[in-house]
């Protein structure tokens, strides 16, 4: 069904630019050869064709504007969301962070000790040099 209003669409606009250059053609003088009737009436068709351009482009310019607007109102509040969740996980990661480091600090440092402590116990003295 719609493929068929598009082909009724094309065909009456392709009737309405036929229809609309022969009435142009037909209103030029006859003192005017064809050739300068056709240009004239390429000038009339590019002329309406930059008024359609800019007003598309106005059209377009607006539902973006438009579009643009809505998202902001639904974007804001979900940036700060995100914003907020990030500061939290951010936090979380750290104190896991150093909760996790912790067991391994303390049995590092008291394997140093030990091992200090060991080393201390077991030295063999040293002899003193005569210079």
């Amino acid at each position: 069904m719609r493929k068929g209003w598009l082909w009724v669409s094309v065909i009456g606009l392709i009737v309405l630019f036929v229809v609309l250059f022969v009435v142009l053609y037909l209103l030029g003088g006859s003192d005017q050869s064809a050739l300068e009737r056709i240009m004239n009436i390429a000038v009339i068709f590019l002329a309406l064709s930059a008024v359609l351009v800019v007003l598309l482009m106005g059209a377009i310019l607006g539902i973006i504007v438009w579009f643009a607007l809505r998202i902001k109102d639904g974007a804001i509040p979900i940036f700060e969301q995100v914003t907020e969740t990030i500061t939290r996980i951010r936090g979380t990661s750290e104190f896991i962070g150093e909760e996790a480091v912790k067991p391994i600090i303390s049995f590092s440092s008291r394997v140093a000790g030990v091992r200090a402590l060991v080393k201390t116990v077991t030295a063999k003295p040293k002899k003193k040099k005569k210079s």
